[in-house]
């Protein structure tokens, strides 16, 4: 993992749960993640010792539950819909939110969920996966732009006002991706027009994952690979003029805009690990604490599926230690 910070001041966070030393926090979590790691484990994380309700205290709803954001006439009430797992009841955990991949077209919120859920749960954090709609190049009208990134928004400000009976923190929101994932979490956190059409802001999201994505600077990806993933973002954005830049996270980063501390996998192509690289750079100028993950040995999917498997050394270890530093305290 390599770790590179801005001051701890300069880490910006609402107010009322600034992380002033976030990138001491993130250098001492991967130290206890490190040192808890049994011999020859792969690096896995220790459980949290979180305790159960307090006796006489009401526990909040124990397992999986599918609730509905939002609902859109004519679309399936599963594309808006989100999955809260909390396998052990607690309440009052952080939460993770994680938003799936699928090249804008395909996926689900249930795919490769359970070694994340697992993970979340010794850790003491609730888990929260979002459905969104999905693009159909044969259907126009199917979801295109700007759909995804306002169901993902929509999902976002529903869990910061609507989680605490769940048994989440909503003053302790993280929200990850996976490739379309990670470029719909980026530009969620980095343009705050779709939080704020759900009253919402980037601000209620303490700190971002946006894991693998070239989609951080489509003008870069479509010059050094024509033939890359440009048809599948035209197929999912191309109906605004504008999405080779519009919907590019890196391009769209403003020092006068708050941002959550980030991290992100860095692996792939040359090109693709210097838009990876870049972004985080970006955000790294604006003095908010981003992190890059080596994660040159892995392929694109094994980025998303040993994320909290057994045994991982590469990206379960890192990411436990930065979120262990966002949710750290309030």
């Amino acid at each position: 993992m390599f770790v590179a910070c801005q001051g701890g001041a300069g880490v910006r966070h609402r107010v009322s749960r600034r992380r002033r030393g976030f990138c001491l926090a993130l250098v001492a979590a991967f130290l206890v993640v490190a040192a808890c790691a049994a011999p020859g484990d792969g690096g896995g994380a220790a459980p949290a010792t979180s305790a159960p309700p307090p006796s006489g205290e009401t526990p909040c709803p124990a397992g999986t539950s599918t609730f509905a954001y939002r609902s859109v006439g004519g679309v399936a009430p599963d594309l808006t819909s989100l999955d809260v797992h909390n396998p052990s009841g607690r309440c009052g955990q952080p939460v993770w939110i994680w938003v799936h991949g699928g090249g804008y077209q395909t996926g689900d919120k249930a795919n490769q969920m359970a070694d994340k859920v697992r993970l979340a749960s010794a850790q003491g954090w609730l888990l929260v996966s979002v459905n969104y709609r999905l693009t159909d190049p044969a259907d126009p009208n199917s979801a295109r732009f700007p759909d995804h990134y306002d169901d993902v928004a929509a999902a976002v400000a529903w869990v910061s006002q609507r989680i605490g009976p769940l048994g989440g923190d909503p003053d302790r929101i993280a929200l990850f991706g996976h490739s379309a994932g990670a470029d719909i979490v980026a530009n969620v956190v980095v343009n705050p027009t779709y939080l704020n059409a759900w009253g919402s802001s980037p601000a209620v999201v303490d700190c971002a994952g946006p894991l693998d994505t070239e989609g951080f600077d489509k003008v870069a990806a479509v010059a050094a690979d024509p033939d890359g993933e440009r048809a599948i973002w035209e197929a999912a954005l191309g109906n605004h003029p504008g999405w080779p830049t519009d919907t590019s996270a890196r391009l769209l980063v403003r020092p006068d805009e708050p941002l959550p501390a980030m991290i992100g996998a860095v692996r792939g192509t040359a090109s693709r690990q210097a838009i990876a690289t870049s972004f985080l750079d970006t955000v790294r100028a604006t003095g908010v604490t981003a992190v890059a993950i080596d994660a040159r040995s892995l392929s694109h999917s094994d980025v998303n599926s040993r994320l909290g498997a057994l045994g991982d050394a590469v990206m379960t270890p890192p990411v436990v230690a930065f979120l262990s530093a966002c949710f750290g305290g309030a």
